[in-house]
Parts: C-alpha cells; structure tokens; sequence
C-alpha cells in the first residue's frame, strides 16, 4: 500500500529543468490528488475492516484525508493590522503597478490564515498574506505558518500553493508529538549553503540517516510570479521506502501531529537596494493553500476509522484488541506478548494472557517473552496458586488430588528442610529424619532436632560401626576412645580402619609414650620377584649349615629339595633385614607352592630372628590356606595380637625392638621327605620418606625433657646416654662440665664448653687463656698478658705467664719483637708503636733466606731475580721487565740488544718495554731484524731496501740476507724484473710458459708473443704440428714427408693457387690496356677463373664440415662438464645436510647444557635451603635426629645428582667437542667445496668462451660461404655479361676483377685465421678436460669425507641425546629433593606455629601470676585481729617478699637464657604439651586455692576465737605462693627453650613481677592489721571477684579437656618437675 503512495511522487517530483517546472507542476500536483483519491478508493474496500471473512485479523486502516482541510493554521505573520498597501508584481520595470489594500478588519479585503486551508477555488481564489517587505518581512526575519492536526497522522506529502512567487528560501517541519520537539522535514533553497548549510542537491545514501532534512534548489526561482506550487513527498529519496513496513525508522518519520512552515527569505529582482515604497510593496508571501495529502491518521494499522471521543478529540477506533489514542497499548489482560504495528503479513493483534482461570489481571513480562514466547504474567491468583499462568501452587503448598485447588504442606517446621512439600505432600526431611511431614527420626539416628536426627557418627576407622540408640555413644575398638570412637587411647597413634585394634602402641624405644603419625613418609615395599636369579636368597637347616638355592629361568622362582623330613630354610637377603621398625604392623607376603600335598607344617614355618629374641608362626597361621601344588598368596601381619600368633607371645615394644634390630627372616621351604618348595614374590611392606601414598603408621614421639629425634632416640644438648651400650635404648642422663657447660655431646659426653674453658669435661682453659678451669667459677681462665690471638703458658717456678704462640711476625715473651722477615716496633720501644708489618719486597727475595730486611725500616736487602731498589720495585741497569709479575720468569730479564742492529751497539734498553736504539730501517724490540721491505742487517749500518719489482713479486719484502724478492710464477731476477728461461709475458700475474714441444721446436724459449721457433716441417704456435704435407711418426722423430702421391694434392693446390694468382695479375694488368685479349681467350680464362672459385667454395665448404665436427666435440665436452657439475651439486647439498645436522646435534648439545644448568640452579636452592636449615648437631657415635636424617639424606642426594650432573655435563661437553670437530669439518669440505665450485666456474667461463669461438668460427665459415657464393654468382653474372655484350667496359670489367681478386685474398687470409684459431683452441681444450677429470675425481674424494662427517655427526647426535636424557633425569632427581625440602619446610612452619600459639599461653601464666599475688594478699587479710600472730604473718609476709623478689631475678635469668636457646622443633611440641600439663596442675592448685578462700573468710569471722587457725592458714598460704611460684619458674625455664621468644612478653611478665613485688613492699601489714575489722564487709566482693577470675581460667581451660585427658597416668623415665 505504502508503495503505491511512494511511487507517485517520486515520478513527478524527479528533478528537472527551470524552464519545464511552471508548466509541469500543475500536472504534478494534479497526479498526486488524483493518486491519492485512487488509492483511498482501491483500498477502501480491502482496508476498511479489521479481520477478513473467516475472522481471522487482518491489518486495517482509516482512509486518506487532506489533514489539514480547514485547520486553522496559526501564522506568526499576517498583512491587514493595520490596513497596508501591496502591490502585485509583474516583473515589468517602468509599468505602473497594480496596488490594493489589505485590511483584517474588512472581509472582502482581509487575507487571514484561515485561507490557506480552506476550499481551493481557483475561479474564487483566497489566499493568505503576509506584510510587505516594506514593513520589514525579509531575511533575516521570518515567518512561521504552523499545522496543528490534532492527532498524529501517517503523511504522504505537503503541498502548498503560493499566490506571490514561491520564497528564495523556505522550510518544513513536523513534530511527531503533541509537545515534541521540531524535525525539520525539508529545506527548500536558492542557497542551502549560506542559509541552512546543507548541500544542494543532497541525497541519501543506503545505510545513512534516513531521517535527515534534505535541501534543494529546483523550486526556489522567482518565476513563477504567481500560482507557484510546491509539493514535498516524504518517502522520496528514502531507500528503506521499499520496505516501508519494516522500517521503524521510516514509519516515525511520517508520523507528524503538527507541520510547520518557516519562510526564511523572499525572492527578488534586486530592485528593492533602491528602497522604493513601490517596489517594496510588491514583496510579500503569498499562499493560496496549503495541504497535507494522502495522509491517514495514524492507527498502526489496528483501525480502519478515526472518531471523536466525548471530548471531541480525534482518536482511532481500535480492533485487535488494543486501545489508545493511536491503538498503541494492549487491552488490559491482553499482554501476551508485545504491542506491534500490523503489517501486510501480519495484524499482530494482541493475545489474552493464560491464567488458567485463575486471574483476570496480568501484565507484560519481557524477560518471560524471551524466555518462552509468552509474555502474559498474571497476578491476583485465585485457590492458592501462583507463577505467570497461575500453573502452580504458592509456595509452601501442593494440589489435591483433583488438581483444582491447593492445599497447605503442613511439614513439620524441626524435621523438614523447608515448609514446601511435594506435589503428593511429601516433605524434604532434614538428615536423619523420616515421615510425610518429617516428624520422626530414621533408623540409626536420634535426637529430633532444629539440625535434624542426629547419626552415630561412629569413626569407621576406630568402632564396630554400633551406637548406643539413645544417647549415640559408639562402641570403640580396643585402643581408641571417644564418643565417635574417633581418637586413640593416650600411648596409641594412628587410627587405622585396617588395624583390629584400631590403634598402634607408641614405640618411641620406651621413653615417651605420646605420639603421633609422622608426615613426610610413604609406603614403599621391599620385593624379590627372582626375575634374574636368586637376588641374594640362600638356603639353611635347622642347625645353621649351609645348603644351595635352585633357581628356575622359566619359572622365575626359587625352590629347596629336601632329602628328610627335617625343614629346610630359604633366608631373606640383606635388603630384608636391619632397621625394619617400619614394617611395624605391616605385612610380610609371598607366594608359595609345594611339590606333593604331604606337607607336615610346624609352629616355625615363618621365623623372624633380632635383639636376641626369635618369634615364630605356622605357615597357615592368620587366616592363610594349606600349602598345595598350585602358588598361592602367604601374608603375615607383623604385629603382636593375639589374633596373630606369633610364638613367644611378646609386647609391642619387644615386637618393634626385634624389628628395630632385624637379623633374620627365615621361610619353612620343605615340608616332607625328599620333597622341594617353591618360593616367589616375596615383599614387605614398609615406609621411607619421599612423595607418595602416605604411611600414617610412621610415629612422631613427643619426647620427655632430655630426649630428642622421631623415636626419642637422641639424647638432648645437655643429657648423655646413661648406658652407651644399649643405644637409643638407654636413657639419658644430665652432663658434668665443672660448671662451664650445660650441654655435652649425647654419645661421648664432652661438654660444649664456655666461660674460655676446653676439653672433655671443660677440665683446662682454652687457648689465648689461663688459669685453673676446675674451679667451677665464670672466672677460672684469664686472658693472656699477649696480643690478640696468641697463647701463654704459666711457668711452675716463677709462676712467670709466658706468650707461646705470638702473632705472625712478631716474637719475644710478650711478642715486643719483630720476627725475621718482618719489621716494626709493635711495643714503641725506639718511637711510637708500630705492628710488625711484612716485609715489602715485591716478592723478588727468597723466603727461606735470612736478613731479607731491615727489621726497622723494612728496607729489602737482598734483592733476587735481577730486581733493585728500597722495595726491589725495579730492575737493574740493562735489564727490562715487571719487577711485580707472579711468574719469576715475567720478571726482569736482559735487554739483549742486537750489536748489528743497535746504534753504537748499546746494551741498555727501555726498563718497561725492552726496546732497544735501533739503526735506520731496522725493527724489533732488541734490532734484530730489518723491516719489511729491507734486508742486509750484517752491513752494521743499518738495512738496504729490497727494490723488488711491483709487478713482478708478490709482494715488496726480500730475503733477509740475499736480498732475493719474492718472485710471481715465471719470473726470475733478484728483484723479479724478468721471466726465467723458456717464459714469457712479463706482468702482475707472472710469466706464462712457452711450453715449446721438444721435439718440433728449435729451443725451449719462444717470443714475446709466446710463439716458437720451430724446425722444418713442424708448425704451430707450439711447433706441435707438422706443416701442409708432412705427417707425425712415432717411430722416426720430426715430421715426415708425405707420400709422392699427396704430393699430387699439393702440387694441385698449388696450381690453383698459382692460377689465383695468375688471375690476380691478369686483373691487375687489364688496367694497363697494354696487352689485347681476344674474346676467346678471355672466355678460356674467365673459365678457368670460374673453376678455380668453385674449388675455392668446395675446399670452404670442407673447412665447415670439420668445424662442424669441431662443434660436435665441443658439445659432449659440455654434456660431460653439465654431468659433473650436477655431481658436484650433489655432493655440496650433502654437505649442506651434514651441517644443518651437525647444527641441530649442537642445539640439543646446548638444550643438554641448559637442562644441567637448570639441574645445578635447582640444586643450589636445595643446597641453599639445606644450609638456612639450622639444626643442632650431635656428636660421637649416637644416631641422628631426624632432621638432622633430613637433611644428610638430602646432601646426599645433592651430591649424588652433583656427580651425576657433573658427569653429564662432561658428556655433553664431549658430545660437544665431537659435534664441533665435525663442524669444523664441515666447514673445510665447505670451503674446499667452494674453491671446487669456483674453478668449475672457471672451467664453464673457458668452456662458454671455447664455445663462442666456435659459434664465431661457424658464422665466419658460413660468411665465406656465402661470400664464396656470391663471388662465383657475381662472376657468372660477369661472365655472361661478357659473353651478350661483344664490346665491354674495361674500367668496370677492372674494378670487377680487382673486387674478386680482393675477396680470394680476403677468403685466403680467413682461411688461415680460422685454422689458426681452431688449433689454439683445441690447445687450450686438452689442458682443461684433464682439469675437468682431476675436479671430478676431487669431488668424489669431497663426497666420502662429506659421508665421514655425516657418520661423526649421527654419532654426535645420538651422543647428545642420551646427555639430555641424563639431564632431564637429573633434572627431575633434582624436582623430587626439591619437594622433600618443601615439605621440610612446610613442616618447620607448622612447628613455628605451634610455638606462636605456646606464646599466646603467656598471658594466661601472667594472669596465674597475678592470682598467685591476689592469694597472698587474701592470705594476709585473713589473719585476723591477733595481736600475738601478727609479728608471724608480717614475717611470711616477707618471706612471700623475697620469694616475689627471686621470682623478679629468675625470671630476669629467663630472660637471657630465652635469647640464647635456640631447639628444634620437634623439642616445641614436648614443650607446648608440658606446658599444658602444668597449666592443669595450676588449674588444680587454684581449686584448691578457692577452697582456702572460703575457709579463710569463714576464719575471718572468727579470727578472735582462733589464731592459731590464722596461723595455719597463714602456713598455708605460704605455700601456695611457693608452689604456684615454683611451677611459674618451671615454666619460665622451658619457655626459655622455645625458639623466637617474643622478648615484650617476657618484658611484660618482668612488669607484672617488679608490680607484684612493689606491692607486697608497699603492703603496711601494720596498718591492714588494724583494718582487719572491715574485711567481713569486704571479703563476699573479692570472692566474687575471685570467682569470675576462676570462670575465666575454667573457659580457657576447657578448650584443654581433651589433652588432659588424653595424657597417661605416668611417664616412663621422667623425672618429676618438684623434689619431693
């Protein structure tokens, strides 16, 4: 539809030319009315409802209207107010002008606004009208007209009829809402740009704004004067108008509720510059109407009409159910999806929302559009329903079971989840719970909570999997404990689901019994599986004796063959054996068959032998099958349970002690007579450290104060082994150091001494002191009266101290004297003090000799290696040299100048460089040799110049002696001024040899010209031919003469020579006109003259046929010479191949290189980690802590993989040194390959060049042919000329003749030349087709030695290779240390952390302190009113003084001993846990404490009546104080052997003492004793106060519960903290 509105004004409104617009636009604005009624009409009928015969909903839409038909437009501008004069214009100058009123006032006269919209009567025209210019209408002053429309229309064009001449500049605009902004529409211009600064002419292009307000110039002329129309189509020009409907853009653009037109400048002649009134009045706007055709009010195609609504505003009548003013909304509960403007393929009408009958109310829902093409969203949901369509229950709610309403869930709001239920009303219990509304408890679960139903949460590991079903207390394996069975008994470690103990007993060689499972192992088997051999197996009998092992290949096992009944025994090798304590609790297993059923089993068919004691057990012990024919699978648990009965039945210490200690596992191989058993797969499982799958049941003992390591095998710095020979099974004792040392070596006992003492029990003073070190005292070693660093002995007579051992370079009893070799006054006995310094000689003296110096001034006496000076800083006179080199030989050494050479033959030279003064032309640093270019050092003169010829040496030096120049190739003579004997052509290049042949030359020398001088018959250049009619005979030396018969042949030739030379004469002598020829005579010549050319031609073209076979020679040479070039192509790319593999073999030489590199970084850091970590050694023959295991196994590994990184590297740097010999190979193939290239270069240039004179010897033999031929026509032709014409031209018969004569000595002298050349050439052809065979046999040498390379380098390569194997291995060696030191170090860390939590402690000790202090204050206060006990309690009142005071003094000892302590960390858990421990102890000590107070205020009130009981009290208190002071210093002494203690809480513990104990100073017992009256009121206050201190501490203290309880009844070897 909308197309066929757009086609007819872009028909009419195309451009077109000034002179056609008058005349067409009346024909234009006739289509556009006419199109518009037509198309109203046409589609009136399709259009005018909304949904087609079957109902369906089409799009509709009202009918075209002219909008704006008597609208009353409002105009800024209109003449008549007041009255005013116009005139018309004619456009005639000189014409009286036709002038009228215009007056609002009356109606015949007024030309209001109004007539621009009303009917259009061209016989009755009405217009409207502006002022005239005279009244100032003219730009830039404008004038708007504006449209209101009243409802938004779809609009086809704007029309407008001027009644003046249309304006030079005008414009249109629309607003596309009531309120809106304006959008101009259309510029209408003269001069777009100066006015609206748009281009003229302007279009838009496909992809652009098609809402931009075009400008144009076609209908701004002045003609028209009147009746001027202007119409604007607003689709034209519009790309996207062909696809109107889907085209949002273009549908806004013609909607429009308002039109404005601006009119911005009249159209003039020019005349009005003269501001005639006349002329001005004739200047207005004028319009007879103004349209606004085909337009339809704007419905979106959802209406086919427009109505008044009962406001009389014009709205749509809408259909498809949608409502608004433009049908631009859905109907309420018409939302399902969203409001669209109909098209031809679609009304979009809008669709009622699906509530399912639930809801007449919803609304659109954008995101449930996309999200399922239904934007419906319902609300007011009836019958408890919820969601967009009312499709399903509220929440918290289900359907019945007739799917019409729902009905409430009702779960139970403890056991369900939540309250929603299911759509059967089932509910989501909560864990444990059970029911449709989950109000009870499932089986195996208790205890309805807000949590749920609680389970047994029995530990699968350390229970029977049963609950008690009431309270869920589970029922624990034999060493675990817990309400869950989830920890093990105190003394146990490592819950185990495979353990039926649950728990394994703590080792830890009975010294601790509390652990736990050690981090940092795995699991790792040790296996024989006989793959090749025996592996070490051997066989024995009950009494010990040595029997053999069979091996079997094929079977890969070993076996026993019995020859009795008595048992046979195959014994476990090495790797079996020694410390197994990992295998604790681990399986021993193998397979095992026998060769006949028979079998007698005993009780020791598996024994393990080891700290003297030998356990055994059947072979069919622990649930294994009876032995039979077929393998089967033996496993043995080592572990004590009775369940596994091994015999003697022994404890888990003694099993672990056997294991700790294993010498023998022995394996029952027979069973009956003359029977065999067969053993294969043996293993046992143990750990070792490493990454892998954890094994937990490794134990990590926290040891007792004075033991160490992971099994407390190591005794602590301080403590020795109390009985060496039992090893870590003997406890450990304090060590005896004469009170110099706290600690000794664990094994041996020596003392680590101090205080300057020394030996094994610090029994003497250490060097640099002395005294009596067995005194016991900080002070028994003195320093000695002697410098720094030396020692002293006490002389026993005189007691006199004497220094022993004085600093280097000094002596005497008190080290007063300098020593030999040095210098000084250390004592200032001869001025001021000065050190004993050594001597300064620069290293030229002999150290063993004496007096090298002055023993005072250090001055250097004797001087060696010819050196002098204070310093022997210096060499001597006629001596040169570094006085200071390191090397004696680079010291000085003798000038050595040359007497020939040296002026005046001196001998001195320069000290530094050595140069001597030389004669002129004379060089060297001692003038031994002339310069280049001179010779004769022997003249004692100096030299003489060699004068060598430049051209002919090679360069400008001589002989030294001769004055011989150094000679180019060929050339002779001293200064190479001439060529030797039998060369010749002197230049830069040499001479060239004559080369004369011996046999055919007359001497070996030849001309300058390099020709020979040759003996009769030969010829040649070389004299290597024989001439014209002799011949070459080996058996007869020289050229032999031909037979008489080639002689005929000569004779031949050389008549027809003599006849060319005949006719050359009779030519020449036709000239002389002397002598008459007749006719005849004549013709017999011409003849003769004619033949002799044709024997001429014949013998040319002979001499073709053999250049031609010359050319054919020349050709296979070339073949041959292609043929090798290839070869040698050949050859360079295999040697091109050799490199790139020789390079590729060195890049992964290189690759190797940088992976060791790699390997070695790594091992730094592991080597660096190693070192930062700082554990205390042991000493003597004791085993090793286990970091301190750590870490050596850690160095070991470092070194190992060093080595192996170091023989690697040396690999590599072989595989290297292999790859860069071939290299270098290479490389000379290359270049020797290169200078082959470049004489086969050569050889191709020669060749190419033989062969271009050949192509020249060709061309010039075929040049004589046809010369030949065309002297033999030219001579026929001449011929018959003579022979027509009776008479004939002497003159041009001469000049003929003398042409002839000319071309024969011409074609003679070529002849020659060409024999010449074809000689030469096949000279010089021979010397380089042997070339050609030498450079071929050179490159098949090349080629082997290219193919050597190639081997060498595969060599290389496969070498380097396997070096970056090893070094990748190494690399992941390396990795693996790398991961062990990780997890050191994450270990260390959690250590650390232990610690920091040990110090969080400190405040709660500080409180204790503090309780301790309030306590004795209480006790004080209880004394009561006594006067006879009050000197008693000021008395242990000042004993509680002093005892604060020696708890200030310990705990400033504290203090220092923490800064020096530095442990391990595995001694920070025992701490941490002692700790703990004592932290009970003090939580006991203040019940008991508590309980005191209450008995003390009960005293209080009778303190009267009993003092005696104050007194106990008293008693008591005191000690309490010293108890609770006492376990406080305890714990100050360990916590001094935590490492990194925070020195403030130390400092704040300092505080709260030195507060305690200015308090108790300041306490006036005196005075509290007179306020002992007030204390009754007073005491209920600080019970309370006491009792929420003791809720505090009882907070803290539950948190412990667990460890309390965990701990044992005792400890084994303990010593207790408090003397009994």
């Amino acid at each position: 539809l909308w197309e066929s509105f757009r086609k007819a004004p872009m028909g009419v409104l195309r451009p077109i030319g000034r002179t056609e617009r008058a005349g067409r636009m009346q024909n234009l604005i006739r289509a556009l009315v006419a199109c518009s009624w037509v198309a109203a009409v046409c589609v009136r009928g399709a259009m005018d409802e909304c949904a087609d015969e079957q109902g369906r909903p089409q799009r509709c839409m009202p009918e075209f209207v002219n909008a704006a038909f008597n609208v009353t437009v409002e105009a800024t501008n209109t003449c008549g107010s007041p009255p005013e004069e116009y005139c018309v214009q004619t456009g005639a100058t000189g014409v009286t002008k036709s002038c009228h009123i215009c007056d609002a006032r009356d109606p015949r006269n007024h030309h209001n606004a109004a007539y621009l919209t009303d009917y259009n009567n061209q016989q009755d025209a009405t217009w409207w009208q502006s002022q005239t210019m005279l009244a100032g209408i003219q730009y830039p002053n404008s004038i708007n007209l504006t449209l209101h429309l009243g409802k938004a229309f779809d609009i086809t064009y704007v029309r407008l009829k001027f009644h003046t001449s249309r304006p030079e500049s005008f414009a249109i605009y629309k607003r596309s809402s009531e309120g809106g902004p304006w959008v101009p529409y259309q510029y209408y211009s003269g001069s777009c740009e100066k006015t609206y600064r748009k281009p003229s002419h302007g279009f838009i292009r496909t992809g652009g704004d098609e809402q931009e307000a075009l400008c144009t110039d076609d209908f701004s002329d002045i003609s028209p004067l009147t009746g001027g129309n202007v119409a604007f189509s607003t689709l034209e020009g519009r790309p996207s108008a062909y696809n109107f409907d889907n085209s949002p853009v273009l549908q806004d653009w013609v909607t429009a509720t308002d039109i404005r037109v601006t009119l911005n400048r009249l159209n003039t002649f020019g005349d009005e510059v003269f501001n005639d009134p006349k002329v001005l009045k004739s200047y207005y706007y004028a319009i007879s109407d103004f349209a606004v055709g085909g337009s339809r009010c704007k419905c979106n195609g959802h209406a086919s009409e427009c109505v008044k609504d009962s406001g009389g505003r014009l709205v749509c009548d809408c259909k498809h159910n949608t409502e608004g003013v433009d049908c631009g909304v859905c109907k309420a509960f018409y939302n399902d999806r969203p409001w669209m403007r109909a098209t031809a393929d679609s009304a979009n009408e809008c669709l009622p929302c699906d509530c399912n009958r639930k809801s007449s109310d919803c609304y659109f829902d954008a995101e449930l559009y996309r999200a399922t093409g239904h934007g419906g969203h319902c609300r007011n949901c009836a019958d408890n329903t919820d969601g967009p369509n009312c499709e399903r229950c509220l929440d918290n709610y289900h359907r019945d079971q007739s799917g019409n309403r729902c009905l409430p869930c009702n779960c139970n709001s403890i056991g369900s989840e939540s309250p929603q239920c299911n759509t059967r009303g089932v509910c989501a219990c909560k864990p444990g719970v059970t029911g449709e509304k989950c109000d009870r408890c499932q089986p195996g679960f208790h205890s309805l909570t807000e949590a749920g139903c609680r389970p047994c949460t029995c530990s699968p590991s350390g229970s029977t999997q049963e609950c008690d079903v009431n309270t869920g207390q589970c029922r624990c394996k034999d060493n675990v404990e817990g309400f869950s069975c989830d920890r093990c008994k105190p003394g146990y470690f490592n819950l185990d689901p495979n353990n039926p103990q649950g728990c394994t007993a703590c080792f830890c060689f009975q010294h601790s019994s509390v652990c736990d499972s050690a981090e940092g192992y795995s699991v790792h088997t040790i296996s024989s599986t006989f793959d090749r051999g025996t592996e070490e197996w051997s066989g024995q009998t009950r009494d010990g004796s040595t029997v053999s092992v069979q091996w079997s290949p094929t079977g890969q096992e070993v076996s026993l063959m019995s020859e009795d009944y008595q048992p046979l025994y195959l014994v476990a090798p090495e790797k079996f054996l020694r410390n197994q304590m990992l295998s604790y609790g681990q399986n021993l297993s193998m397979t095992f068959r026998v060769e006949r059923r028979d079998a007698r089993l005993s009780a020791e068919d598996l024994i393990l032998e080891g700290a003297d004691m030998r356990l055994a057990v059947p072979l069919i012990a622990q649930g294994n099958a009876y032995p039979n024919e077929n393998m089967q699978t033996f496993v043995f648990r080592l572990h004590e349970q009775p369940g596994y009965p091994w015999r003697p039945t022994i404890s888990d210490s003694d099993f672990q002690k056997l294991l700790h200690n294993l010498t023998a596992i022995k394996i029952r191989g027979t069973y009956s007579e003359r029977s065999a058993g067969y053993l294969d797969n043996v293993s046992l499982v143990t750990a070792r450290r490493g990454p892998g799958v954890p094994a937990r049941w490794v134990e990590q003992c926290t040891c007792p104060l004075g033991y160490q390591g992971q099994h407390c095998e190591q005794c602590t710095l301080g403590y020795r082994r109390a009985q060496r020979e039992l090893g870590p099974f003997s406890s450990c004792e304090v060590c005896n150091c004469h009170g110099h040392s706290d600690a000794c070596n664990p094994d041996t006992g020596a003392c680590l001494c101090q205080d300057n003492t020394a030996g094994l029990s610090c029994e003497r003073c250490q060097d640099g002191f002395y005294g009596d070190a067995t005194q016991g005292t900080a002070d028994d070693c003195r320093p000695c009266p002697c410098p720094s660093g030396a020692t002293c002995a006490v002389v026993p007579k005189t007691r006199e101290v004497v220094c022993t051992n004085c600093p280097a370079g000094t002596t005497g009893k008190r080290c007063e004297l300098c020593d030999d070799g040095f210098f000084g006054d250390p004592l200032g006995q001869n001025g001021p003090a000065r050190p004993c310094r050594s001597c300064q000689c620069s290293s030229n003296i002999d150290p063993n000799a004496v007096g090298n110096c002055n023993r005072e001034t250090g001055e250097c006496l004797k001087c060696i290696y010819n050196t002098d000076g204070f310093f022997c800083d210096r060499c001597k006179a006629g001596f040169f040299g570094d006085p200071h080199a390191s090397n004696p030989a680079e010291k000085c050494a003798a000038c050595s100048c040359s007497p020939l050479g040296t002026v005046d033959q001196q001998t001195s030279c320069s000290p530094v460089t050595g140069q001597c003064q030389c004669l002129p032309n004379v060089d060297g640093r001692d003038c031994s040799a002339c310069q280049l270019g001179f010779f004769n050092l022997q003249s004692g003169s100096g030299c003489e110049e060699c004068n060598c010829n430049p051209i002919g040496s090679t360069s400008g030096d001589c002989d030294i002696d001769s004055g011989q120049c150094e000679c180019q190739p060929g050339v002779a003579g001293q200064h190479c001024d001439r060529c030797e004997v039998n060369f010749f052509g002197f230049s830069s290049s040499g001479c060239k040899p004559c080369d004369c042949d011996p046999e055919g030359s007359l001497s070996g020398q030849c001309k300058e010209d390099g020709r020979c001088e040759c003996r009769p018959g030969f010829v040649g250049a070389r004299c290597d031919m024989c001439e014209e009619n002799y011949f070459y005979n080996r058996s007869v030396p020289g050229c032999q003469q031909c037979p008489s018969c080639y002689g005929l042949v000569r004779d031949k030739v050389n008549q027809q020579r003599q006849k060319l030379q005949e006719l050359q004469t009779l030519i020449d002598n036709l000239g002389s006109g002397q002598d008459t020829v007749s006719d005849k005579a004549f013709e017999d010549r011409l003849k003769e003259a004619e033949k002799v050319i044709m024997e001429l031609l014949e013998e040319a073209q002979n001499s073709k046929d053999a250049d031609r076979g010359l050319l054919d020679r020349l050709n296979v040479l070339n073949i041959t010479l292609t043929t090798q070039w290839n070869r040698l192509q050949s050859i360079r790319n295999t040697v091109d191949d050799t490199s790139a593999q020789a390079d590729r073999a060195r890049d992964r030489v290189q690759d190797a290189e940088r992976l060791i590199d790699r390997a070695r970084q790594e091992l730094a850091k592991a080597k660096d980690a190693i070192s930062k970590v700082d554990v205390k050694p042991t000493d003597g023959s004791g085993e090793p802590n286990n970091m301190t295991l750590l870490a050596e196994e850690a160095r070991r590994l470092a070194d190992k993989h060093k080595m192996d990184a170091d023989q690697i590297e040396k690999i590599a740097k072989d595989a290297n040194d292999t790859s860069t010999k071939a290299y270098n190979l290479l490389l000379k193939t290359i270049d020797g390959e290169s200078k082959m290239a470049d004489e086969i270069d050569k050889l191709n240039k020669m060749y190419n060049e033989a062969k271009d004179r050949a192509k020249d010897l060709e061309q010039q033999a075929n040049k004589v042919q046809a010369e030949a031929e065309d002297a033999g026509n030219k001579a026929l032709k001449l011929f018959a000329n003579l022979t027509s014409l009776p008479p004939f031209d002497t003159k041009t018969l001469e000049d003929d003749a003398k042409k002839i004569k000319k071309e024969a000595s011409d074609l003679d002298n070529l002849i020659d030349k060409t024999e010449r050349e074809y000689n030469e050439l096949r000279d010089d052809l021979k010397p380089k087709e042997l070339e050609v065979r030498k450079l071929l046999e050179k490159g098949k040498s090349e080629q082997q030695t290219a193919d050597q390379l190639l081997a060498r380098a595969d060599a290389a390569k496969a070498l380097a290779e396997e070096a970056a194997k090893k070094g990748q291995s190494t690399f992941r060696e390396a990795e693996s240390i790398l991961e062990d030191l990780r997890d050191f170090d994450r270990r260390v860390n959690d250590n650390k952390t232990a610690a920091e939590e040990a110090m969080k402690k400190i405040p709660i000790i500080n409180a204790t302190i503090m309780a301790a202090n309030e306590k004795t204050r209480q006790a004080k206060e209880a004394l009561g009113n006594a006067a006879s006990d009050a000197g008693e309690a000021k008395r242990k009142a000042e004993e509680a003084e002093k005892i604060a005071g020696n708890v200030q003094k310990g705990s400033a000892r504290t203090k220092e001993e923490a800064e020096k302590a530095l442990q391990d960390t595995n001694k920070l858990d025992k701490d941490v846990d002692d700790m703990m421990d004592q932290l009970s102890a003090a939580e006991e000590e203040l019940k008991k404490k508590k309980a005191e107070a209450d008995s003390d205020m009960m005293m209080a009130s009778m303190a009267s009546d009993n003092a005696k009981q104050a007194e106990d009290n008293a008693r008591k208190a005191k000690s309490t104080v010293k108890t609770v002071l006492k376990i406080i210093t305890d714990l100050m002494d360990q916590l001094g052997n935590i490492d990194k203690v925070d020195l403030s809480k130390l400092n704040q513990i300092d505080e709260s003492l030195k507060r305690a104990k200015d308090k108790m100073a300041g306490s006036e017992l005196d005075k509290k004793l007179r306020e002992l009256n007030d204390v009754a009121s007073t005491q209920k206050q600080m019970i309370d106060d006491y009792d929420r201190q003791i809720r505090e501490i009882r907070s803290d203290i539950n948190n412990l519960n667990d460890i309390k309880a965990a701990l044992p009844e005792g400890c084994f070897n303990t010593p207790s903290l408090e003397q009994p």
